[in-house]
């Protein structure tokens, strides 16, 4: 695995677009809106674009939210007391699109609330991954002014196998040559868009943003994950619940 080491730079135009559009059907409940701390009045969701507003690596933000949920979301991210500084200074630069039916689709909506922006680079991220640190978003985004594309990744811990429809093992996995990847993914944000331009027509699913970028731009690097960043998926990720 190569791991980056070279220092960003603060000069570019970079944007967050956080991911929370999708019906949580695994969960049970739109787990982005749950609450993390009562003290703070903090969600999953605001507790993610608290960390990407404390990094100081991203001038503009986009949150892809359900139909019909703007607003309610605007309410559950400026209750947060932590973002009261950003909402009375910089609440202009967010922006809270209605996403897709599919991830991609709203990734792609995200992507246009932008177009107009003049971004340098782009982080996509999901909104139901609250424990993202700074750290992990400075190393994405450091690798990404390096190499026009990377994601975090962690060491996978578990033997990986591939299996056919029936089950069976048709393939086994050099555990070394694998990582477990996360977000934020970062990219340079024109191809990105153009990436995405032309995955809308191909017919093909992809499972994120760094397979659609890798089918029309070019290679993806990764860079630093870490263990913490974990996503919420089931129940027993959130001890909220």
């Amino acid at each position: 695995m190569i791991w980056m080491t070279k220092t960003i730079s603060m000069t570019a135009n970079n944007a967050v677009l956080i991911t929370a559009a999708g019906s949580s059907q695994r969960f049970g409940k739109k787990k982005e809106f749950l609450p993390l701390s009562t003290d703070t009045h903090t969600s999953v969701l605001s507790a993610c674009l608290y960390a990407f507003v404390s990094a100081g690596c991203v001038s503009c933000y986009v949150i892809t939210v359900p139909q019909g949920k703007v607003e309610t979301v605007y309410s559950l991210l400026a209750a947060d007391t932590r973002l009261s500084s950003f909402f009375s200074t910089h609440r202009d630069t967010l922006h809270i699109v209605e996403g897709g039916a599919t991830r991609q689709e709203s990734v792609y909506k995200g992507l246009l609330a932008l177009a107009d922006k003049n971004i340098t680079y782009i982080l996509v991220h999901d909104g139901a991954r609250p424990w993202v640190s700074g750290e992990v978003i400075t190393s994405v985004l450091t690798a990404t002014e390096q190499y026009g594309a990377a994601v975090p990744a962690i060491p996978v811990t578990d033997t990986q196998k591939e299996v056919d429809k029936t089950g069976k093992i048709i393939r086994h996995l050099r555990r070394d040559l694998l990582a477990a990847v996360q977000t934020p993914q970062g990219f340079r944000f024109e191809p990105l868009l153009y990436a995405h331009r032309q995955a809308c027509n191909d017919g093909n699913t992809y499972t994120d943003d760094s397979e659609i970028y890798a089918q029309y731009c070019g290679a993806v690097y990764i860079c630093p994950g870490a263990r913490e960043n974990k996503k919420i998926t089931y129940r027993e990720d959130f001890s909220g619940v």
